[in-house]
């Protein structure tokens, strides 16, 4: 149900069809998202990023953008967990990422991975 509920939320404020416009990351951009969500994992040297390009095509809510990635963390034993969707904002300043926000994603729970998943696609992330 609340995945359901979740993915028609989503679908109904924004629906992405055909291409979207993307750019890659720059490394800076990349490691504003590794210091902010990095400092949330126990190993944070050790995690495996799978960058996006940044789709900017977006309805903008002033100059924020949602953004998706996949990321592969250790955990307290020391192995990986395997790669996980996380979707977070992005906020720019003349089209450059500034800074990043965590929404949602990186759980155990089957419900909020689907749900972590669909929000993406709606705003036109694929992995």
């Amino acid at each position: 149900m609340l995945k359901t509920t979740a993915a028609v939320a989503i679908t109904a404020i924004v629906t992405v069809s055909g291409q979207s416009e993307a750019r890659p990351l720059t490394d800076i951009e990349k490691r504003i998202i590794m210091s902010t969500y990095g400092a949330s994992l126990k190993d944070p040297a050790s995690a495996q990023y799978r960058w996006a390009p940044l789709v900017t095509d977006q309805p903008v809510k002033g100059n924020e953008l949602a953004y998706c990635f996949q990321i592969n963390g250790r955990n307290s034993f020391g192995g990986y967990t395997g790669f996980r969707t996380i979707a977070g904002k992005v906020t720019r300043r003349n089209g450059v990422v500034v800074g990043y926000g965590y929404v949602a994603g990186s759980r155990d729970d089957a419900i909020i991975a689907d749900a972590t998943n669909e929000i993406c696609r709606a705003f036109g992330y694929t992995f």
